[in-house]
Protein backbone atom coordinates (compact mmCIF):
# COMPACT_ATOMS: atom_id res chain seq x y z
CA UNK A 1 0.00 0.00 0.00
CA UNK A 2 1.87 2.68 -1.18
CA UNK A 3 1.42 6.61 0.73
CA UNK A 4 0.41 4.77 4.35
CA UNK A 5 3.50 4.92 5.99
CA UNK A 6 3.29 3.14 9.65
CA UNK A 7 6.18 4.30 11.15
CA UNK A 8 4.58 7.54 11.45
CA UNK A 9 3.53 8.68 14.43
CA UNK A 10 -0.34 9.63 15.44
CA UNK A 11 -1.18 12.67 15.50
CA UNK A 12 -0.85 14.89 18.48
CA UNK A 13 -3.48 16.04 20.70
CA UNK A 14 -3.25 19.94 20.73
CA UNK A 15 -1.71 21.12 23.88
CA UNK A 16 -4.67 23.23 24.76
CA UNK A 17 -7.51 20.69 24.29
CA UNK A 18 -4.63 18.67 26.85
CA UNK A 19 -4.31 21.69 29.00
CA UNK A 20 -8.15 22.19 29.35
CA UNK A 21 -8.67 18.31 30.03
CA UNK A 22 -6.85 18.59 33.05
CA UNK A 23 -7.49 21.55 34.63
CA UNK A 24 -11.58 20.58 34.31
CA UNK A 25 -10.30 17.34 35.53
CA UNK A 26 -8.55 19.35 38.41
CA UNK A 27 -11.48 21.42 39.34
CA UNK A 28 -14.13 18.45 39.28
CA UNK A 29 -11.33 16.73 41.67
CA UNK A 30 -11.32 19.80 43.81
CA UNK A 31 -14.94 20.74 44.41
CA UNK A 32 -15.90 16.60 44.22
CA UNK A 33 -13.06 16.70 47.06
CA UNK A 34 -14.21 19.48 48.99
CA UNK A 35 -17.95 17.99 48.88
CA UNK A 36 -17.24 14.50 49.87
CA UNK A 37 -14.77 15.41 52.49
CA UNK A 38 -17.59 17.17 54.18
CA UNK A 39 -20.25 14.21 53.98
CA UNK A 40 -17.45 11.92 55.34
CA UNK A 41 -16.12 14.42 58.43
CA UNK A 42 -20.15 15.12 59.28
CA UNK A 43 -20.87 11.61 58.64
CA UNK A 44 -18.88 10.12 61.53
CA UNK A 45 -20.83 8.17 63.83
CA UNK A 46 -20.41 9.15 67.80
CA UNK A 47 -22.18 11.95 69.95
CA UNK A 48 -22.78 14.86 68.18
CA UNK A 49 -21.28 18.23 69.55
CA UNK A 50 -23.55 20.57 71.23
CA UNK A 51 -25.47 22.64 68.81
CA UNK A 52 -24.35 20.43 65.90
CA UNK A 53 -26.32 18.84 63.13
CA UNK A 54 -24.88 16.25 61.63
CA UNK A 55 -24.91 17.45 57.68
CA UNK A 56 -25.47 21.13 58.75
CA UNK A 57 -27.54 22.88 56.21
CA UNK A 58 -25.86 26.19 57.19
CA UNK A 59 -27.88 28.81 58.32
CA UNK A 60 -31.15 27.05 57.82
CA UNK A 61 -30.25 24.61 60.53
CA UNK A 62 -28.33 27.31 62.45
CA UNK A 63 -31.48 29.42 62.48
CA UNK A 64 -33.60 26.91 63.87
CA UNK A 65 -35.06 26.93 67.26
CA UNK A 66 -33.39 24.19 70.09
CA UNK A 67 -36.26 21.93 69.71
CA UNK A 68 -36.33 22.16 65.91
CA UNK A 69 -32.85 21.15 65.43
CA UNK A 70 -33.58 18.42 67.68
CA UNK A 71 -36.57 17.46 65.46
CA UNK A 72 -34.15 17.81 62.48
CA UNK A 73 -31.30 15.53 64.00
CA UNK A 74 -33.27 12.50 65.08
CA UNK A 75 -34.63 12.68 61.45
CA UNK A 76 -31.65 12.93 59.98
CA UNK A 77 -30.42 9.80 62.16
CA UNK A 78 -33.78 8.04 61.03
CA UNK A 79 -31.84 7.99 57.35
CA UNK A 80 -28.74 6.51 59.18
CA UNK A 81 -29.03 3.35 57.30
CA UNK A 82 -29.24 5.46 53.90
CA UNK A 83 -26.87 8.21 54.96
CA UNK A 84 -23.61 5.44 55.83
CA UNK A 85 -24.70 3.23 52.63
CA UNK A 86 -23.69 6.88 50.38
CA UNK A 87 -20.57 7.31 52.54
CA UNK A 88 -19.22 4.05 51.98
CA UNK A 89 -20.02 4.25 48.67
CA UNK A 90 -18.31 7.95 48.07
CA UNK A 91 -14.89 6.26 49.82
CA UNK A 92 -15.22 3.02 47.67
CA UNK A 93 -15.58 5.90 44.97
CA UNK A 94 -12.08 7.38 46.12
CA UNK A 95 -10.58 3.91 45.79
CA UNK A 96 -11.76 3.68 42.22
CA UNK A 97 -10.70 6.75 41.52
CA UNK A 98 -7.41 6.44 42.37
CA UNK A 99 -7.02 3.74 40.46
CA UNK A 100 -8.41 4.86 37.44
CA UNK A 101 -6.20 7.96 37.71
CA UNK A 102 -3.32 5.43 38.07
CA UNK A 103 -4.14 3.43 35.28
CA UNK A 104 -2.26 3.26 31.98
CA UNK A 105 -3.24 3.92 29.44
CA UNK A 106 -5.03 6.64 31.28
CA UNK A 107 -9.54 6.08 30.96
CA UNK A 108 -11.01 9.27 30.92
CA UNK A 109 -14.24 7.77 30.64
CA UNK A 110 -14.18 5.53 33.98
CA UNK A 111 -12.50 8.83 35.20
CA UNK A 112 -15.75 11.08 34.14
CA UNK A 113 -17.61 8.00 35.46
CA UNK A 114 -16.72 7.65 38.76
CA UNK A 115 -16.61 11.44 39.61
CA UNK A 116 -20.26 11.23 38.77
CA UNK A 117 -20.95 8.49 40.54
CA UNK A 118 -19.77 9.92 43.53
CA UNK A 119 -21.50 13.22 42.97
CA UNK A 120 -24.59 11.78 42.87
CA UNK A 121 -24.17 10.13 46.09
CA UNK A 122 -23.14 13.55 47.09
CA UNK A 123 -25.90 14.87 45.83
CA UNK A 124 -28.56 12.31 47.11
CA UNK A 125 -26.97 13.20 50.98
CA UNK A 126 -27.70 17.35 50.00
CA UNK A 127 -31.58 16.52 48.47
CA UNK A 128 -31.85 14.59 51.52
CA UNK A 129 -31.04 16.94 53.96
CA UNK A 130 -32.67 20.01 52.40
CA UNK A 131 -36.39 17.73 52.07
CA UNK A 132 -36.03 17.47 56.21
CA UNK A 133 -34.95 20.89 56.79
CA UNK A 134 -38.52 21.96 54.74
CA UNK A 135 -40.53 18.92 55.75
CA UNK A 136 -39.48 21.25 59.58
CA UNK A 137 -40.08 24.10 58.00
CA UNK A 138 -43.71 23.00 56.75
CA UNK A 139 -44.41 21.34 60.32
CA UNK A 140 -44.07 24.78 61.69
CA UNK A 141 -46.60 26.95 63.12
CA UNK A 142 -47.11 31.11 61.69
CA UNK A 143 -45.46 32.21 64.86
CA UNK A 144 -42.57 29.86 64.39
CA UNK A 145 -41.97 30.24 61.01
CA UNK A 146 -41.85 34.13 61.46
CA UNK A 147 -39.55 33.51 64.45
CA UNK A 148 -37.61 31.15 62.14
CA UNK A 149 -37.10 34.34 59.43
CA UNK A 150 -36.21 36.43 61.94
CA UNK A 151 -32.91 34.54 63.40
CA UNK A 152 -32.67 33.34 59.81
CA UNK A 153 -32.15 37.12 58.59
CA UNK A 154 -29.73 37.46 61.92
CA UNK A 155 -28.17 34.38 60.78
CA UNK A 156 -27.19 35.37 57.21
CA UNK A 157 -26.08 38.99 58.06
CA UNK A 158 -23.49 37.99 60.51
CA UNK A 159 -22.35 35.14 57.97
CA UNK A 160 -20.82 31.91 58.89
CA UNK A 161 -19.56 30.77 62.14
CA UNK A 162 -15.82 31.95 63.36
CA UNK A 163 -14.03 29.01 64.96
CA UNK A 164 -14.52 31.00 68.66
CA UNK A 165 -18.42 31.01 67.80
CA UNK A 166 -18.20 27.39 67.35
CA UNK A 167 -16.40 27.39 70.58
CA UNK A 168 -18.82 29.00 72.30
CA UNK A 169 -21.82 26.49 70.95
CA UNK A 170 -20.02 23.62 72.06
CA UNK A 171 -19.98 24.90 75.79
CA UNK A 172 -23.53 25.77 75.91
CA UNK A 173 -23.27 29.45 74.50
CA UNK A 174 -25.25 31.48 72.46
CA UNK A 175 -23.31 31.85 68.86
Amino acid sequence: MAGTDKTAPPPRTPTWVRVALVTSLALNLLVLGIVGGAVLKFGRDGPPRAGFLPGDFGPYSRAMSEPDREALRAAYRAEAPRLRENRAAVRQGFRELQDALRADPYDHARVVAVVEAQQARVQDHAALMRGLTLDRVAAMSPEERAAFADRLERVVRRGPPRERDRDREGQGGRP
